[in-house]
């Protein structure tokens, strides 16, 4: 099988070109079962490289990846100037590869040979819960999109040009885990004044936008099977999150008081976990009631589960008073509030942030090193400024302000199209109204002909995970001039068969 020269020695390799292992591979298991079987005893040399690549009919590439191949699995050694040896100790089990597939046979998911190319379980759970989006293109009347004509830009580019001639060596690598500690501490102290939380920078949690904080939570509190408690219907989002995770995901009805807590007690299995949104409930606007909250809270004393509170819309409040947050009555310690700047700011501004207990900080800290270290450090330095220059607070007053004529626009579209008008807490605040159609309505159909006249919807029925979905549009208005509100609405009024339940 092999024979020795006084170049070293060879090996007598069989290429199948015609067959559908690269021949790359061909060689490594020649020389490997050449190698285990004996055939090449321990500290041989090797011919050189050009002279194996003319023996077998191959280029001198192609040995040299054998060649280093063969070394990383331990079973040649290089030696720099004097070639290439089967090395003195090989490795008792030679290495296992999938099976190889004929030229031609197209992949086809789960085949044998292929596992590799398969989603996991977990993968798989996720794209279920995507929602089929019909576009990416901002129109009337696309929810949750702030306006972006209105997002202070040149302040914001005068702020980085100020932020980046600061920059030094130690500013780019000591960046703590949990985020830049200027903005951690421009956080709480906004969350103290704002929504009168108790907290300090060191609870603060800085992350990618809130989908991570989402999946963030999920991983550091949630095993597999754990039940959660979500909002039915709810954020697709924390849903999808859930399920991706293997969670068992619980969804409580919601009224006008928000998150039935009494129902969900009589109904379903104590939870690890609670989700709601009580300031300003997604998508259907209602606001916890305060005996709600408290009953949450109690819950989740006497239970041990932890509650997740989303704020993703407090600060858009255009009347009425803003109940205190879910964190600020919690005593035990079992309350994780999350906050997006995505609303506020702009969608692509991906930064969020997450407010912990103590006790758990420095642990959520560390978790952000095992995912991404940090979110990018010039955002979180030109938001820093933002804030403790008072800008931030300035632009949400201006936002407060110009979303408000805008959604009295939205409302009397819709009053004179469907003779509909939303409900007062509705009217309260928020970035999107909900249009609910005759029961029986299929609204994924609706909302794909208004598609077809440039306007997008979103059907209400998406945010169910139960079987009872109650058929509406969500429609938003807040990053839409009135007059391309009253324009949409005219061709919204063309559409033959939009009606809501209350005509």
């Amino acid at each position: 099988m092999a024979k020795s020269g006084s170049r070293g020695s060879f090996a007598t390799v069989h290429l199948d070109h015609a067959g559908g292992i690269p021949v790359y591979r061909q060689i490594v298991d020649q020389l490997r079962a050449d190698i285990a079987g004996g055939h090449l005893t321990p500290a041989t040399r090797l011919a050189s490289t050009r002279t194996l690549a003319s023996e077998w009919g191959v280029s001198r590439n192609t040995v040299l990846q054998v060649f280093e191949i063969l070394k990383g699995e331990g079973y040649v050694d290089s030696r720099v100037g004097d070639g290439t040896y089967v090395a003195k100790e090989i490795p008792e089990q030679p290495p296992t590869r999938p099976e190889a597939v004929a030229p031609g046979m197209a992949f086809q998911s789960g085949q044998r040979g292929y596992p590799f190319k398969r989603l996991s379980r977990r993968g798989r759970s996720l794209m279920e819960q995507c929602p089929p989006g019909l576009t990416e293109r901002p129109a009337p009347f696309m929810p949750d999109v702030p306006d972006l004509r209105a997002f202070p830009i040149r302040t914001w580019l005068r702020l980085m040009s100020e932020v980046s001639g600061r920059l030094t060596g130690s500013s780019l690598v000591q960046v703590s885990n949990a985020g830049y500690e200027p903005l951690r501490e421009a956080i709480a102290h906004h969350l103290r004044t704002a929504r009168g939380l108790n907290c300090v920078a060191a609870q603060v949690i800085v992350t990618s936008g809130s989908q991570q904080g989402l999946d963030l939570v999920t991983r550091m509190l949630l095993d597999r099977g754990d039940p959660v408690w979500i909002e039915e219907p709810g954020y697709i989002g924390i849903r999808a999150s859930l399920l991706a995770n293997g969670c068992h995901v619980l969804p409580v009805p919601i009224d006008d008081d928000g998150l039935d807590v009494a129902q969900a007690r009589d109904r379903f299995a104590t939870p690890r976990l609670i989700c709601v949104s009580p300031a300003r409930q997604y998508p259907l606007g209602a606001t916890m009631s305060p005996e709600r909250r408290q009953a949450l809270v109690e819950v989740s004393h006497g239970t041990g589960a932890w509650i997740l509170e989303d704020d993703y819309d407090s600060e858009t409040r255009y009347a009425g008073h803003l109940l205190p947050a879910l964190q600020s009555l919690d005593r035990s310690g079992r309350v994780i509030h999350m906050g997006t700047f995505s609303k506020t700011l702009l969608p692509s501004f991906r930064l969020g942030f997450l407010l912990v207990p103590m006790d758990i900080a420095e642990d959520f800290a560390k978790a952000r090193a095992v995912i991404d270290r940090h979110a990018p450090i010039m955002e979180q330095m030109v938001l820093a400024e933002f804030m403790h220059r008072g800008l931030y607070a300035a632009h949400l007053r201006r936002m407060r302000a110009l979303y408000r004529d805008r959604q009295q626009a939205m409302i009397s579209v819709l009053r004179r199209i469907v003779g509909y008008r939303p409900p007062a807490y509705e009217m309260t605040g928020g970035m999107h109204l909900v249009v609910p159609l005759r029961n029986g309505a299929d609204d994924v159909e609706v909302a794909r002909d208004l598609w077809n006249k440039e306007i997008i919807a979103r059907p209400l029925s998406m945010y169910y995970a139960g079987r009872a979905k109650r058929p509406g549009l969500l429609l938003g208005f807040a990053a839409y001039p009135v007059e391309a509100i009253e324009d949409a609405g005219r061709r919204l009024a063309q559409l033959r068969g939009l009606a809501s339940d209350t005509e």
